[in-house]
């Protein structure tokens, strides 16, 4: 059965902004406030929380109402066992025709973006935009996928040295100076995860489907040039197949957070 609730989120927890209303649904957590704007939804990536997004979101108010979701696990949401990438897009169709929202300009971070393009695939009549950061619509490789299989073998044994590792590995050697107490603090929300959140997390990716996206609304990526988990090669490759629009920055795998001003100006709905 489809469960939503609703809890105004005055005073709920600390990190929530109090002028957003929270829905737990099934497997993720909504906060929104509508005031009849158009809507960007803002999805995270893979240990990460809606609060990667706080830089942004004061220079999309003015014109924009925002909608915050968070991955199963992830932040406010409850840690779910066993998902898929369509799984979530699925619920947030749902989410938006419960609360009578038409349309959205998506924008989706690294397992946000996956999210995001099977939502785009499967409800394109939703969609104003699509906006991918550090992400990609196809599927894994078989080396990444071996990866993953490795990791979750490892996972129950060392969960705090494979969170540290993997979120190093998110930032360049430059960013590791700049950004120095942001990825701490990212590895201290991911340490603080449950074991099956992550694990939950981590199959999701690695059993995704490619998404053929053929549409007729902007679809727009932007890529760091010394990513080193989705190499630029493979999202060059990309978008030259499906002729998409893409935006090369200076940077590692969290342009979010470490080329946030950057990213924002060049989100496709951005004049």
């Amino acid at each position: 059965m489809f469960q939503i609730t609703y809890i105004k989120s005055i005073n709920f927890h600390e990190n929530i902004h109090p002028r957003y209303y929270l829905a737990i649904m099934n497997k993720m957590t909504y906060y929104f406030q509508p005031t009849n704007k158009p809507v960007v939804l803002l999805l995270h990536g893979f240990l990460g929380s809606k609060s990667q997004w706080d830089s942004m979101v004061p220079m999309l108010e003015s014109q924009f109402d925002i909608l915050y979701v968070e991955l199963p696990g992830h932040g406010e949401s409850p840690s779910i066992e066993e998902y898929s990438i369509v799984d979530l897009s699925l619920e947030i169709s749902q989410y938006l025709e419960q609360n009578v929202i038409e349309k959205v300009h998506f924008v989706g971070h690294s397992m946000g973006g996956y999210v995001g393009a099977a939502f785009a695939k499967a409800y394109p009549k939703q969609l104003h935009s699509l906006n991918l950061i550090n992400s990609i619509a196809s599927a894994d490789l078989p080396a990444r996928k071996q990866m993953r299989n490795r990791a979750i073998q490892l996972i129950d044994r060392f969960q705090n040295a494979y969170v540290s590792m993997a979120i190093n590995n998110l930032f360049t050697k430059k960013e590791h100076e700049t950004h120095a107490v942001i990825i701490e603090i990212m590895k201290e929300l991911g340490k603080s995860m449950t074991l099956e959140s992550v694990l939950a997390a981590l199959r999701a990716m690695r059993d995704r489907p490619s998404q053929e996206l053929v549409v007729d609304f902007p679809v727009q990526y932007l890529y760091g040039n010394r990513d080193t988990v989705i190499d630029k090669s493979l999202i060059e490759k990309e978008l030259s197949h499906l002729d998409f629009e893409g935006e090369e920055l200076d940077g590692g795998h969290m342009l979010l957070l470490t080329h946030s001003i950057e990213v924002l100006k060049k989100l496709y709905f951005i004049e």
